[in-house]
């Protein structure tokens, strides 16, 4: 049959009809919103009579459910024409009082959730009209200008006064708008009728409802000539081409396997809990005539100066994690700074910014796919990319320290006897995969995926790309899984082996297996889908 001609939900079907009653077995929609007391229905027959012929329906008086499944349906007396009903006719539901009383302070409030302070401006001639233009303060931009349509002349007894169009002005009634200042700008004593004030104030209020409410034209730009605008300016490419393996270490255990390697690597960065036993690891690596870096927190609150003095005070290059770190050091003539990928670079224009705050190298957001990284590489110069080669990709960054909740009865670092200082903790999945857990100086966790993500399936496409600058990064790894993956990347990168064999050795040198993870490339992940 034809559709009906009425809108609603679709409640279910007549099975039966009784002198006084009808019964329906319930659709899916009656088991999220079940029929209730005072419901709306009306009943759609067009599969028998005629769609044009006005339907059966009424207000529901009660509602009873059987063992059988079926829900009675008692309507009051005459509301209903039961003859005009059969089984199969479909039921809907037309009209939920329940819905329109949680509806109704949104759709038809007696006052406004919310007011907009508005400040009015009226200057006044003689013989010329009452001008009057009202600004909202939030928006000052935002402004109606009205006019009288009578001419201003010479009062008798009162004239217009400040506090004389404040009276008329602030009666706004339910609209979103409040008054603010009323400033006079007049020449002598001048009428103008009650009447005309309550009419400029309707007038105002309806040109800032209208203009409130009035979207700009939308323009089409040529998308070449967009991108063109965007395109940044190419940098000095460098020809030394050599790669460079960074270590990111977190324990003195991975220090001391980083400090005894055979090659030795193009930097060490410390990312320790204990801020304070950073300064000798750090004259350590110095020693060692290995560049030290260190790396911030992954957030920096007010009242946490202290850390970025710290910091500051070791001298040597920085890892930067959070923005406003970058803002903080710009111009303060410090050590090289490192974008982390928290700073979610992830397009040309976005590198451009923070490598003019002084930013020497930046890792791209774990947003981008190996192929995005290399197009990055390529768009802003290889040389001013870091990328992660090796890691275990962090999960989720919390305030909540498990550390603190499971291996301490305090409440705080005050008192909690700093547990994460001597235990190892990892979460455990359904799948019994273990996810490290770290936490910063801030007592803030950080959760880190179980399985290693590597990039020896993409190493010869970001050399390609001109990338020569990679950093492996270590969680929970021995000296002995640090030294056994840096050797597999250090021998890939000098040609000794292929990046086959880099993968085959990583899967051994990790506990819990490797993963693409984030780096994997899908074959149609340049193809946008098409929006029905």
């Amino acid at each position: 049959g034809r559709a009906p001609r009425h809108r609603g939900v679709k409640m279910g079907r007549v099975t039966r009809v009784g002198p006084d009653r009808v019964f329906v077995e319930p659709g899916a929609a009656h088991e999220t919103a079940p029929l209730k007391p005072g419901d709306g229905v009306v009943f759609d027959a067009a599969g028998w009579r005629n769609p044009e012929e006005p339907e059966e329906g009424g207000r529901l008086f009660a509602v009873r459910s059987h063992l059988s499944g079926e829900s009675e349906l008692q309507f009051g007396n005459g509301v209903v024409r039961f003859a005009r009903i059969r089984a199969d006719d479909l039921l809907w539901r037309t009209h939920d009082p329940e819905i329109d009383r949680i509806a109704r302070p949104f759709l038809d409030p007696s006052a406004p959730m919310a007011r907009q302070r508005v400040h009015v401006s009226v200057e006044a001639r003689e013989g010329a009209p009452l001008r009057a233009v009202w600004s909202l303060e939030s928006q000052p931009p935002m402004s109606v200008s009205v006019e009288s349509s009578a001419l201003l002349r010479p009062a008798q007894n009162r004239g217009i006064t400040p506090d004389s169009l404040r009276e008329q002005f602030a009666r706004l009634g339910n609209t979103a708008y409040e008054l603010g200042e009323v400033t006079l700008d007049a020449e002598g004593s001048l009428f103008a009728a009650v009447s005309t004030l309550n009419q400029m104030r309707r007038e105002a209020v309806e040109k800032l409802q209208a203009a409130a409410t009035h979207r700009p034209p939308v323009e089409i730009h040529d998308p070449t000539a967009v991108l063109k605008k965007l395109e940044v300016a190419e940098r000095p490419h460098h020809p030394d081409t050599a790669p460079q393996l960074h270590l990111l270490v977190r324990t003195p255990e991975q220090l001391e396997a980083a400090l005894l390697l055979a090659a030795a690597p193009a930097s060490i960065t410390l990312d320790y809990l204990d801020l304070y036993g950073l300064r000798p690891s750090i004259d350590r690596v110095k020693a060692s005539r290995i560049p030290a870096r260190v790396a911030s927190p992954r957030v920096l609150k007010p009242g946490e100066a202290r850390i970025l003095n710290f910091l500051v005070s070791l001298d040597c290059p920085i890892l930067v994690r959070p923005a406003g770190l970058v803002h903080a050091l710009r111009g303060s003539g410090h050590a090289q700074l490192i974008g982390d990928f928290s700073l979610n670079v992830s397009n040309s224009v976005s590198a451009e910014l923070f490598l003019d705050l002084g930013l020497e190298r930046l890792t791209p957001a774990h947003d981008l796919n190996a192929a995005q990284v290399a197009t990055l590489a390529l768009r802003i110069g290889a040389e001013n990319i870091e990328a992660i080669a090796y890691q275990h990709l962090p999960v989720f960054h919390t305030e909540h320290c498990v550390f603190c909740r499971f291996l301490s009865k305090g409440t705080s670092y005050r008192d909690c006897g700093r547990p994460c200082e001597k235990h190892r903790v990892e979460l455990k999945d359904t799948k019994g995969r273990a996810h490290p857990v770290l936490a910063d100086v801030g007592c803030r966790n950080t959760v880190f995926g179980a399985e290693a993500q590597e990039a020896s399936g993409h190493l010869d496409t970001w050399r390609q790309a001109g990338i020569r600058h990679f950093r492996l990064e270590f969680v929970h790894e021995s000296g002995e899984q640090l030294s056994q993956v840096f050797q597999a990347f250090h021998s890939a990168l000098a040609g000794r082996i292929t990046c086959k064999d880099l993968g085959a050795q990583l899967r051994r040198a990790s506990p819990q297996g490797v993963t693409e993870g984030s780096l994997f490339v899908p074959l149609d992940y340049l193809k946008l889908p098409v929006l029905q």
